[in-house]
């Protein structure tokens, strides 16, 4: 089974424990570890220590932060991180292009309840939040989901099916929305610890 860590980047004790003791709770069904760290050095440092694919839910001003999308950029870097969610106390409107651009997948304002911060962090990790359903997939969508488990190419998948690359994509970005993943890798992860491929 392939392990995917939540941790959490913030310089303010009192919001990250709370966090990281919710998200601790919310997790341990599924079996995903939840990390704090008060800066961006200490947690590059838990990513690089642990054996494990890693989802970074990061405060965007962080004193050792040289800039707003520092911290996005130096987690970039690691191989190790699957996806990272922007948190802020700031305006979304004016930084949540910026964030998304600089290599984030989602953007939370800080004044987001705790549930929403779960469910959002849930579909980074590709699980479904307590008490919610998948949609089931088609035949078709099941046989795509075979393919790039597979490590086939849209091209690839396209000629084996007899279909346009085209339906391909649309295919998997429906996949995506159903099984609530953000990329092939992660819907690879997903259908394997589902036993769907």
């Amino acid at each position: 089974m392939h392990s995917v860590s939540l941790l959490i980047v913030d310089d303010h004790p009192v919001y990250r424990d709370a966090l990281h003791q919710f998200l601790t709770r919310k997790f341990f069904s599924s079996g995903n570890q939840v990390f704090s760290a008060n800066s961006i050095t200490e947690g590059l440092q838990i990513v690089r220590s642990q054996k494990s694919s890693w989802i970074i839910l990061l405060d965007l001003l962080i004193p050792d932060s040289e800039n707003q999308l520092f911290g996005i950029k130096e987690f970039k870097k690691l191989d190790e991180v699957v996806a990272i969610a922007a948190i802020s106390g700031l305006e979304k409107e004016s930084l949540e292009k910026e964030c998304l651009e600089a290599g984030c997948s989602i953007f939370i304002p800080k004044s987001s309840d705790t549930s929403y911060i779960y469910e959002s962090l849930c579909n980074l990790m590709g699980l479904s939040p307590e008490n919610s359903k998948l949609e089931p997939l088609t035949d078709r969508q099941k046989q795509i989901l075979t393919h790039i488990s597979n490590g086939d190419s849209n091209k690839m998948i396209a000629y084996s099916l007899n279909i346009s690359e085209q339906t391909v994509k649309i295919h998997l970005g429906d996949i995506f929305k159903k099984i609530k993943v953000f990329n092939r890798t992660q819907a690879v992860i997903k259908a394997k610890e589902n036993g769907w491929v």
